[in-house]
C-alpha cells in the first residue's frame, strides 16, 4: 500500500498564481502513482481562476482550503477588483538587482500599500521628509499585517489538522509563504506526520535587510527538523545554505494543460516575439534583444514593420520601456493580465518566446518557472541573462535542450555577436518560409515533464 502524503502550501488550484502550478501538479500525480494525498491550502486573494488547475483539481479528492481571518485577507479582498488591469499598464516595480522573486513580490506588496491616496492628494503637497515617513508607517503596517495573516494560517491549518485526526507517513511542504514550513514542522513534531520533506519553490527571502537575522533562524529550523530538503535549483539550494543538506528537484511542464486548448494559427504578416510574465522592474532585462533588433533594422537587415513585439502581464513596464529605450516602440503590442491559458494561446500564435534572467556571484541558479512552460511549447526560446558569472544554469539547460539561445552579460564579447545573428537567421527564415528554425532535443525536454518530477518526490517519499 503506497504512503500517505500531507501536502501543504498556500498557494494551490485553481489560483491563477505561478506559485500554485508547482504544489497542483505534485498532488495529481502522486495521486495518479497511488499515493493517498490530503492537501491543506490557502483560498487565495484574487478572483483569477486557473482553468487548467481547476481541472487538475476534479481529480484530487482531499483537499481543504484554509480561509485564515485576517485584516490582510480583508484588506486585499474587499471589493474584489476587477479580474485584469487595463491593457498596456506599466507597473514599474524594483530597481533592486540582488532580490529574489519573493523578495521582490513582497516588496511589490508593501510599495502598493504605501501609495498615496486620493485624500492626502487632495491635501497640502508633502515634504520629502514627511513622504517618506508616511512610506516607513506604510511598510511597517503592512508587514505586521503579512506576519498576523502568515500566522492565521499557520493557526488555521493546526485547527484543521487536529480536526481531521489522521496520521500520514510523510508531510510535504513547499514554500512560501513561512508558514507552509513552520505548519510541516508543527505536524511532524505533532506526531501527526512521521516524516517532512521542505520543499522551496523560491529560495527563502525577505524584502528588508534588517530581517536576515530572522530569515537565517527560520532556514536554520528548517535545516534541523526537516528530513529533507528540496529545490528548484542549485542556486536556490546555495543561496539558503543548504547545498550541503538539500537535493535539487526542477520545476517541469504538464503537457496535458495544452489537451482542448483551442491553438490559434501563427501570425503570417510579421515575426512574433513574445514574452508573458513579470519585469520585476530592470531585474528582468532583455535590452541586449531590443538592441540587437534595432541595429539590424538600422543596417537594412530587418524591416521594423514585419517585426512584432507582444507582452502581457500585470507589471509590464520594464518591457515596454527597455523596447522603447532601443527605438522600438512602434514594433509594441501590450495586453492586460490574462488567465494562463489566454497566455498560452497568444504564446502559440506567435513565433519566439522571450525569456530573461539572472546570474551574479552571489545569486546564481535563477531558473524561472516561465521556462519550465516554455518547453512544452515547442516553440524556441530566446533568453537574456544579466550578471556578473557566466555559464548560468538556465544557459546549461537550453544548451542540453536544444531550445533556442542564451545570451549572458557575462559573456558579452562571445554572445553579442551570436545574438544578432540568431535574430538574423530568425527572420531571414521568416521571409523565406513563414516559420523559424527549431530543431530541440525531444528525450531532454521530456525530463522536465510533471510526471518525472513527481516520481523524484516520490523516491524521496519512499526514503526518508
Amino acid at each position: 500500500m503506497k504512503k500517505s502524503i500531507l501536502l501543504i502550501s498556500y498557494h494551490f488550484a485553481p489560483q491563477n498564481a505561478i506559485g500554485a502550478v508547482r504544489p497542483t501538479k505534485l498532488a495529481k500525480y502522486l495521486t495518479r502513482m497511488g499515493y493517498d494525498v490530503t492537501v491543506l491550502c490557502g483560498a487565495g486573494t484574487s478572483p483569477v481562476r486557473d482553468p487548467m488547475l481547476a481541472r487538475d483539481l476534479r481529480e484530487l479528492r482531499d483537499v481543504h482550503v484554509i480561509h485564515e481571518r485576517s485584516l490582510l485577507r480583508w484588506w486585499k479582498t474587499r471589493g474584489h477588483k476587477p479580474e485584469g488591469p487595463a491593457a498596456l499598464e506599466s507597473r514599474p516595480i524594483l530597481p533592486q538587482s540582488t532580490l529574489s522573486d519573493a523578495a521582490m513580490r513582497e516588496r511589490k506588496a508593501v510599495q502598493d500599500a504605501a501609495k498615496p491616496t486620493a485624500a492626502v492628494a487632495t491635501g497640502k503637497p508633502l515634504r520629502a521628509g514627511a513622504i517618506k515617513l508616511k512610506r516607513l508607517l506604510f511598510n511597517a503596517l503592512y508587514l505586521w499585517l503579512d506576519d498576523r495573516a502568515d500566522a492565521a494560517f499557520a493557526r488555521a491549518c493546526m485547527r484543521k489538522l487536529f480536526s481531521l485526526r489522521r496520521h500520514y507517513d510523510v508531510v510535504l511542504s513547499t514554500y512560501g509563504p513561512l508558514s507552509a514550513h513552520t505548519v510541516a514542522r508543527k505536524a511532524k513534531q505533532a506526531g501527526l506526520a512521521d516524516r517532512w520533506i521542505a520543499d522551496f519553490r523560491d529560495e527563502a527571502a525577505v524584502p528588508f535587510s534588517w530581517q536576515k537575522r530572522r530569515l537565517a533562524h527560520y532556514v536554520q529550523d528548517v535545516r534541523l527538523n526537516a528530513d529533507a530538503v528540496t529545490a528548484v535549483s542549485a542556486g536556490c539550494l546555495q543561496i539558503m545554505g543548504l547545498e550541503a543538506f538539500g537535493q535539487v528537484i526542477h520545476n517541469g511542464f504538464d503537457a496535458e494543460d495544452l489537451v482542448g486548448l483551442a491553438i490559434p494559427p501563427k501570425h503570417s504578416e510579421r515575426l512574433t516575439f513574445i514574452h508573458c510574465g513579470q519585469m520585476y522592474g530592470t531585474q528582468r532585462d532583455l535590452s541586449p534583444f531590443f538592441h540587437a533588433l534595432r541595429e539590424l533594422i538600422d543596417e537594412g537587415a530587418v524591416d521594423a514593420s514585419r517585426v512584432a513585439l507582444i507582452y502581457a502581464g500585470w507589471d509590464t513596464g520594464g518591457f515596454v520601456s527597455q523596447a522603447t529605450a532601443a527605438g522600438l516602440a512602434d514594433c509594441l503590442k501590450g495586453y492586460g493580465f490574462l488567465p494562463r491559458d489566454e497566455a498560452l494561446k497568444l504564446q502559440k500564435a506567435a513565433h519566439v518566446l522571450l525569456l530573461a534572467a539572472w546570474n551574479y556571484k552571489d545569486r546564481q541558479g535563477n531558473l524561472p518557472g516561465k521556462f519550465l512552460e516554455y518547453l512544452m511549447l515547442d516553440m524556441p526560446v530566446l533568453c537574456c541573462v544579466t550578471g556578473d558569472t557566466p555559464d548560468s544554469e538556465i544557459a546549461g539547460v537550453m544548451r542540453r535542450t536544444r531550445a533556442g539561445f542564451c545570451y549572458e552579460q557575462a559573456n558579452v564579447a562571445q554572445d553579442g555577436i551570436k545574438l544578432k545573428a540568431y535574430v538574423r537567421e530568425l527572420y531571414a527564415a521568416f521571409t523565406e518560409t513563414g516559420s523559424v528554425p527549431f530543431s530541440p532535443d525531444a528525450a531532454q525536454i521530456a525530463a522536465f515533464g510533471y510526471a518525472g518530477v513527481a516520481e523524484a518526490f516520490a523516491g524521496l517519499v519512499e526514503s526518508v
